[in-house]
């Protein structure tokens, strides 16, 4: 390694490369280069010079979610989509730990020592990572990667994963386009790793493209194929303190005349801004929030430090609750409730249950579907409720057709977006695709 570190080490002194096709791109790339060196050699040379060393292999594989290194000594662990938490066989040193902090620090800008022990970061490729030096983790520096998804989950995945019904997407599609009149604001709330950024995510495809979207995080995770969309990011205090908070960029985005707002993971005095902005007129608002049910969710909006005044909250249209569950041995994230916020009397907050999960069998089902939401938009639009119901059919048999073709997120976007300029033609289109993909194997951009 020392020779290739000769021959090319000044020329990518500054690389950086987490995701597995830009790895293997510089493999390939400084192979061809030196000729003589063999390629395991080189990709030793990239794993540990330009990338994350022993933590590489798992940067490469798009079965793990999270990689933990918990501290000196101790074996490095791992989250398996399908089989869970897993102990394997690698173990850091310290020293190598903290190299790997440090090098992560430099490239987001960030200092990382005994006077500033903690990082909240991002890797290149997007995932997010939160390390320790051992001034604050007695056992080591440790370092948690929540790894990025290159294809970002769909509303069809959801759709297939169970995580979702076509019924309650072609409702909440309905709901983020708010039928061109009142888009709804939404708040999706779950535990730690219940999936909420993947359903805000999934939900914004639903956003019709001639919308300006803002969306507003601590570390980038939301991604969107929209066009006109402006991605917010929080910093962290340097050595003179000069920090950009969620409530910064909040209410700076609000100076940038969005139509819509997404915010990852409400948590502080950003909510009381959120809300204000949703009393004052922008409607189809979507954020996270950290809350096992509903009732915890208005308890902790109401209470220090968010603040937001129980008044305030009817301004919200629905919840949309998910939790990770058990199922045959495997790791299921579902969504367990969905309810609307019908109004307040005195103290109390009133909520209309729209969807639950049944107990019994373990399926979402139906409980109120023409709500005050579903009546509001009736008023707005002079559609019947019936007309509606008949318009969410259209949509939910569409949703199925796309699920069954396992439509990705591209394809998803442009079938969207043709349905809010003709219904028909997006029937008609997906039909053919389905006819000609079967036939030709092409895709839909294709057509």
């Amino acid at each position: 390694m020392q020779r290739i570190h000769e021959k090319v080490g000044e020329r990518y002194r500054n690389v950086f490369v987490t995701d597995a096709e830009s790895i293997n791109r510089l493999i390939q790339e400084i192979s061809a280069e030196i000729g003589d060196a063999s390629q395991e050699a080189v990709r030793c040379y990239v794993y540990e010079h330009l990338s994350l060393g022993k933590l590489t292999p798992f940067m490469m594989d798009d079965n793990l979610e999270e990689i933990m290194v918990v501290g000196q000594g101790l074996p490095v662990y791992i989250f398996d989509r399908i089989a869970g938490m897993k102990e394997t066989d690698i173990f850091l040193e310290e020293d190598e730990v903290k190299r790997l902090i440090q090098r992560i620090a430099r490239y987001n800008g960030r200092e990382v020592d005994s006077r500033s022990p903690l990082l909240d970061a991002r890797l290149p490729d997007g995932s997010r990572v939160n390390a320790t030096l051992h001034e604050v983790s007695p056992r080591g520096s440790t370092l948690t990667i929540r790894k990025f998804r290159r294809e970002p989950l769909t509303i069809v995945d959801l759709i297939r994963f169970g995580t979702i019904t076509p019924r309650l997407a072609a409702y909440l599609w309905l709901a983020v386009e708010g039928l061109r009149t009142k888009p709804a604001n939404i708040l999706i709330i779950g535990g730690t790793a219940s999936g909420k950024t993947s359903t805000l995510n999934a939900l914004s495809a639903f956003v019709p493209e001639n919308e300006r979207i803002i969306s507003i995080e601590d570390v980038l995770e939301i991604s969107l194929v929209h066009k006109h969309w402006i991605p917010l990011e929080t910093r962290p205090p340097d050595s003179e303190g000069n920090e950009i908070t969620m409530d910064d960029l909040l209410k700076n985005a609000l100076r940038m005349r969005p139509d819509r707002i997404l915010v990852g993971e409400v948590r502080g005095e950003e909510a009381l801004t959120l809300f204000t902005a949703m009393n004052t007129g922008h409607d189809g608002c979507m954020a996270t929030l950290h809350a096992n049910s509903a009732k915890e969710t208005i308890s902790r909006l109401t209470s220090h430090p968010m603040n937001v005044p129980r008044i305030m909250i009817p301004a919200l249209d629905m919840i949309v609750a998910q939790k990770r569950q058990i199922e045959g041995g495997r790791l299921k994230r579902r969504v367990f409730e969905v309810l609307e916020i019908s109004g307040t009397e005195g103290d109390n907050v009133l909520t209309n249950t729209l969807f639950k999960q049944n107990p019994k069998t373990g399926g979402l089902e139906e409980v109120l579907i023409n709500g005050r939401y579903m009546q509001h938009l009736s008023s707005l639009t002079n559609l019947s409720l019936k007309e509606i119901d008949a318009e969410l059919k259209r949509r939910e048999a569409l949703l199925e057709v796309m699920a069954r073709k396992n439509l990705k997120m591209k394809e998803i976007h442009e079938v969207v977006q043709l349905y809010y300029r003709s219904p028909e033609m997006a029937v008609e289109m997906l039909e053919r695709y389905i006819t000609e993909a079967e036939t030709k194997k092409k895709g839909w951009l294709d057509l």
